[in-house]
């Protein structure tokens, strides 16, 4: 069964995940894509001489494969990369949004062009990413492309998928959390407690630890958290502390690939290229894995990398790793990344299984690399070294030490001999359940991923329904699924169970006892927490309208519709299915929600009021009129009203809501879809004009900001246009403030997010100014 789950989202953060996604059209590898990018010859004269330049360009980019053909003028083109600045044949970056805000190819603001400068085979890197892929390891897509700047052939390139919200948005349940791009000397060694000495770290002018998502919050505490945990607490209790923070098993399979990859450009080797992301909804770490020409046999460090000791990583630059080095000295990781080596080498890394398709892409991209003038300039590669850089015999050239066929046979040969298991307590390293929220009389399934290097004897789930209630117990069966080499599917338990009555709680467990009758539960000092959904829906309240929508918020499609709010104020999760909504009294069951629609606890709903229930998102078969019309919530007896609103007209860009969510009086609002309507922070700043009122009058170049209550402690002000772009210097507010005076007069007319922030508290208001 799946259910429609929506989640309370930050302002000028909600996103969807979209239903038709396209994207896989511009990574498709059955076929070269062509590019072409067209600048002027100056400006690309001007980028080759300033290698080191961020600064973006404007240029025209064309796309053509099987099935697109697509230009975008006003693109953003620049180099990118670290050695391949320096390099004859440099890797490029490109920008749909730089110059044309809000701007995307298929879904996609960023493209990667890697020109692969030190790999003569040209396909190192994607094989890596296509092999991540196979492994369920969340990673980059890329294909190779054929470039032409002004007509001319540039080369070979391969085309990889940039690391940014819309890459979270694509692959993660939870897409509002923290994305940290780490780079080189990112040891993840502590430094001390506060946040601000990882947000300050530099190295090369550039950040070490450089937040992509969220900026404006720049909230580092997480992150200063995981890294204490990791580095500081005692190696006996690190288990429970660090299963509530990490992704276990994702860190570990990370290690795990690497080790066969033979990547060392990496965290466990050299402290470099990897993004870490932290999920609000699962408040968990997990690792992105970024950057991999360096695999395969390529070196620099005299280091026999199809040989390396998978327990004793060599490392191209001397230190501690405490994410790899403490957490493989514990017998149950030691044991779980053991398996993932095993595993990954066997249904994964085997030559036998992917030959063939090494064959097939080198013979589509054999024409472009011979015709590639530029990959013959650093290193001298000729034609003969990119087709013996594919030989399972031995080919060595500089840094390349092997050929891709070679060292795969190598490494899993060597691996094999070298793996071993200490026989530690079997490990839940993965567990899902769904229905996320389910209704009374619901069946709940609970998977579980288990592993034990002795085998398992048993597993068990244990729940209650309360804190204090009498604890039972029910036996998991194991449950593989081997049709992909998915190893938390081959390693799969399973149990299911019915719920008890709405507004309850189930608190679970697993339990697990190996063939040693060693026995550990996940999670190791708390309990998983199941709430049951009520479908009454008492509780929920029309909160929020728009019905004059002109440039205020768009759509998952891009369009400015009319939207209804309604937001959930109870403690537990309420399911819409059947229910109602009409603008019409003498049409009660007008439109209908979608099936298992629910709304979470003091959650908001959104309903795009457009006429077009195709596209992504809940669209009603209705629109408002911002003349003023009647707006009916109806339950699922299609006679039974649970809430209505009557509005008058309504002006461009503003909204119509309760405050207090849910339970207030309508009134003139700030616009705040997905979003209280009464502030976010512990204090609503009241915002008025000196000579003017403020609602509904446009502010004034001078605006006085009045704090009630008064603000007793320091905080910093700051004003954002709507794509998150500070536009106003941030000011400092001493304690005991009671306003402030603002000079808006340089900023143009539109809307605005004035945002204040303290160590205690953040909360941010609208702004519009006409």
């Amino acid at each position: 069964m799946k259910r429609i789950f929506f989640t309370l989202l930050l302002l000028l953060a909600s996103t969807w995940l979209c239903a038709q996604d396209e994207s896989w059209k511009i990574f498709d590898d059955s076929h070269i894509p062509r590019v072409d990018i067209t600048i002027h010859p100056d400006t690309l004269k001007w980028i080759y001489e300033h290698v080191e330049s961020e600064t973006e360009h404007q240029a025209t980019f064309r796309f053509r494969n099987a099935y697109l053909d697509e230009t975008f003028d006003s693109i953003g083109f620049r180099l990118r990369g670290n050695t391949s600045r320096e390099a004859a044949k440099k890797s490029f970056k490109v920008s749909f949004n730089t110059f044309i805000q809000g701007r995307d190819f298929l879904g996609i603001e960023k493209l990667n062009l890697n020109g692969e400068h030190n790999d003569p085979s040209i396909i190192r890197s994607k094989l890596c990413w296509d092999l991540f892929q196979q492994a369920g390891i969340i990673a980059s897509r890329a294909n190779h492309v054929k470039v032409y700047i002004n007509g001319n052939y540039y080369g070979l390139y391969i085309n990889v998928e940039h690391i940014d919200e819309e890459f979270i948005e694509k692959n993660f349940s939870g897409p509002t959390g923290n994305l940290w791009k780490c780079l080189y000397p990112a040891d993840l060694n502590y430094i001390g407690s506060s946040p601000a000495l990882y947000q300050n770290l530099s190295s090369g002018g550039r950040p070490v630890y450089e937040l992509k998502t969220n900026e404006e919050a720049a909230d580092f505490s997480q992150l200063a958290r995981f890294i204490r945990i990791i580095n500081l607490t005692p190696l006996a209790s690190l288990p429970d502390s660090l299963e509530n923070i990490v992704d276990v098993g994702n860190i570990l399979s990370y290690f795990a690939m690497d080790v066969l990859l033979g990547s060392w450009d990496d965290y466990r080797s050299l402290m470099n290229n990897y993004y870490l992301y932290y999920s609000f909804e699962d408040r968990k770490f997990m690792i992105i894995p970024y950057d991999y020409d360096n695999t395969f046999g390529i070196d620099w460090f005299n280091v026999d990398w199809a040989q390396a000791d998978p327990y004793n990583w060599p490392k191209a630059e001397a230190g501690f790793r405490p994410l790899a080095d403490r957490l493989l000295q514990i017998n149950q990781y030691h044991d779980l990344y053991s398996h993932f080596l095993e595993f990954y080498s066997q249904r994964i890394f085997e030559l036998f299984l992917w030959d063939s398709r090494l064959t097939e892409l080198k013979s589509m991209i054999n024409s472009a690399a011979e015709e590639d003038f530029y990959r013959t300039l650093d290193y001298g590669f000729t034609i003969d070294d990119f087709h013996q850089s594919y030989s399972a015999q031995h080919y060595a050239n500089q840094h390349i030490k092997n050929g891709l066929r070679e060292f795969v046979n190598l490494r899993n040969s060597i691996l094999a001999s070298q793996i071993y298991y200490t026989n530690a307590p079997p490990i839940v390293y993965s567990l899902q359940y769904s229905p996320h929220y389910p209704l009374s009389g619901d069946s709940v399934e609970v998977n579980a991923s288990i592993f034990a290097s002795a085998g398992i004897k048993n597993a068990s789930l244990i729940y209650k329904f309360s804190e204090a209630g009498q604890e039972n117990e029910i036996s998991m069966s194991f449950f593989p699924d081997t049709t992909l080499p998915l190893v938390f599917q081959h390693d799969n338990w399973k149990v299911s169970f019915l719920t008890q009555p709405a507004n309850t709680r189930i608190y679970f467990k697993i339990k697990v006892t190996d063939s040693l009758d060693q026995t550990r539960q996940y999670p190791l000092d708390r309990w998983l927490i199941i709430q049951i959904a009520d479908n009454h829906t008492d509780s929920v309240r029309i909160n929020e309208l728009m019905a004059s929508n002109d440039n205020s918020f768009a759509d998952p499609a891009g369009e400015y519709d009319d939207w209804i709010e309604l937001y959930n104020f109870s403690n537990a999760p309420q399911l819409l299915s059947g229910h109602y909504l009409s603008d019409k009294p003498s049409n009660l069951t007008k439109w209908k929600f979608p099936a298992e629609t629910i709304i979470p606890p003091h959650g908001f709903l959104l309903v795009w009021c457009d006429e077009d229930e195709q596209q992504p998102g809940i669209h009603s078969n209705f629109k408002l009129n911002d003349e003023g019309e009647s707006l009916i919530f109806t339950s699922s007896d299609g006679i039974t009203i649970l809430d209505s609103v009557n509005f008058g007209y309504q002006s461009v860009d503003t909204s119509w809501g309760r405050i207090p969510d849910g339970v207030g009086e309508f009134r003139r609002v700030f616009p705040t879809p997905n979003h209280s309507n009464s502030g976010l922070g512990m204090f609503r700043a009241e915002i008025q004009d000196i000579n003017l009122e403020l609602w509904p009058n446009p502010l004034h170049d001078i605006t006085k900001l009045v704090f009630e209550p008064v603000l007793n402690e320091q905080a910093t002000l700051s004003i954002f246009d709507i794509s998150g772009r500070k536009v106003y210097p941030s000011i400092q507010i001493k304690p005991y403030t009671s306003s402030v005076m603002l000079n808006l007069s340089h900023l143009q007319h539109g809307i605005y997010i004035l945002r204040i922030e303290s160590a205690k508290f953040q909360t941010s208001e609208r702004l519009i100014i006409q």
